[in-house]
């Protein structure tokens, strides 16, 4: 029997973030040895032909990645996410074309002195101001949509605040430098008139800016659970055996290559980093897994870190 993993979602989304990182070093450690293969003289071709049969079981990624894209949203491609982030930008851009223009609107009718509200000056800032408020709520709508499509996994709160809720920054954008410039001119403009512009200014900014937040932000659960199941399809299917405390990326590494499936009656497992994760098999095969390198890099990382420490601490 299968020990259950405890673990914590946040330790599993690390965990699965290494898988990967290890995976793409084990890749480019065998695209290398790929690469100098086929530069050796056609005498060497008797000693390759043991590599079609490693690689003849191996067309599982290839059908993964095609059930990974059957699996988005219709409109979830990544070509739809990126029309849908230029559009957004496209929109912003126009907003604040917009702002500008009613900024010269604004500086036109200080210019002619005019004071009714109904002014043509006036008139064209009103419309400039609204059609700055339909930009931005169309632009950060197609943002929030792109985001709900493939959302902000970074490690940052802050960053994918920011992302996020990108819509309401750039609300303010475009409309607190109008606005501060209408109220340090307001005085030159009679009561109704100033009365009238601040009133639809604020409507506006505030409307906008309600329209833009997004509300279905992933929370940081959510956050890390994402990140681990983005991590594990990265990683595509791995294998452990019953008694074995590694997991590994290929059917045919040395240790497992002759392992029968437990499907058969075997010791040999396979299934997803997060099966892995749940059989307490958390340490990568320095083989075929980039475990050593892993590991190499670890512990550099930890001599860098205790070498930062001893260089901070005073001398007596």
């Amino acid at each position: 029997m299968e020990k259950k993993s405890t673990v914590s979602d946040a330790a599993k989304a690390e965990a699965a973030k290494k898988a990967a990182a290890a995976k793409k070093a084990a890749e480019a450690k065998k695209a290398g040895v790929k690469s100098a293969v086929s530069e050796k003289p056609a005498a060497k071709k008797p000693a390759a032909k043991k590599a079609p049969a490693v690689k003849a079981e191996k067309p599982e990624p290839e059908l993964e990645e095609v059930e990974q894209e059957t699996d988005l949203p219709a409109s979830g491609g990544k070509g739809s996410v990126k029309g849908l982030r230029i559009g957004a930008i496209i929109l912003w851009i126009l907003a604040i074309g917009a702002e500008v223009a009613a900024f010269f609107a604004f500086s036109y009718a200080m210019r002619n002195g005019a004071q009714n509200w109904n002014d043509p000056e006036f008139l064209y800032m009103i419309g400039a101001l609204v059609a700055d408020a339909i930009f931005c709520i169309v632009a950060a709508q197609l943002w929030k949509k792109a985001n709900h499509i493939r959302p902000n996994l970074s490690d940052s709160k802050l960053v994918r605040t920011l992302w996020h809720q990108l819509g309401v920054i750039m609300v303010l954008v475009c409309f607190l430098p109008i606005g501060i410039f209408l109220l340090a001119k307001s005085d030159k403009l009679n009561k109704k008139t100033k009365t009238i512009l601040i009133a639809l200014l604020a409507v506006l900014l505030v409307g906008a800016g309600t329209a833009s937040v997004d509300f279905q932000q992933p929370s940081e659960a959510q956050v890390q659970q994402m990140q681990q199941e983005a991590q594990a399809e990265a990683v595509g299917e791995v294998y452990w055996t019953r008694f074995g405390k590694s997991y590994h990326f290929d059917r045919n590494c040395p240790y497992i290559k002759d392992k029968t499936p437990a499907a058969d009656g075997g010791t040999l497992y396979a299934g997803s980093l997060d099966d892995a994760f749940a059989a307490n098999r958390w340490d990568p095969c320095d083989t075929c897994a980039g475990g050593a390198q892993a590991k190499l890099d670890e512990a550099a990382a930890g001599d860098t870190a205790t070498t930062d420490t001893a260089v901070a601490e005073p001398t007596a």
